[in-house]
C-alpha cells in the first residue's frame, strides 16, 4: 500500500516532506485497521486517494467493530502520530471505522 500510494503521490506539487508524511499517516491507520477493527464483516480494508485543487484526501476504512482503548497502556500513540502529521479524523461506525487524512 505504501509504494502505491507514494506512487500516485508523486504526481502531484507536494513536497516530498508532505508525501512522507501522508504515507505514514495513512500506513499507520491501515495497521490499525488490520489489528484493531473487531469481528470484521469482511477480511480486509479499503483505502481511497483523491487528489483536487492540490489539497490530498486519504481515507482508509475497516469492516470490523470499534476495539476501545485499554487503560493504561504502553500502546496507543498511532492516532497521535497521525494526527501531527497530518488532518485526522476518525469516524467509528457499528460497521467499520474510517480514517479521513488530509495534507495541511
Amino acid at each position: 500500500m505504501r509504494r502505491e500510494l507514494h506512487g500516485f503521490l508523486d504526481d502531484t506539487a507536494l513536497s516530498a516532506d508532505a508525501i512522507g508524511d501522508l504515507v505514514l499517516a495513512a500506513s499507520e491507520a491501515a495497521n490499525n485497521a488490520v489489528e484493531h477493527a473487531q469481528q470484521p464483516t469482511e477480511p480486509f480494508f479499503d483505502v481511497c486517494s483523491v487528489v483536487e485543487d492540490g489539497a490530498v484526501t486519504i481515507v482508509i476504512e475497516d469492516h470490523g467493530g470499534w476495539l476501545q482503548p485499554t487503560f493504561p497502556s504502553t500502546r496507543g500513540r498511532g492516532l497521535a502520530m497521525m494526527r501531527s502529521l497530518a488532518d485526522t479524523t476518525v469516524t467509528a461506525r457499528s460497521h467499520g471505522t474510517m480514517v479521513t487524512i488530509r495534507n495541511r
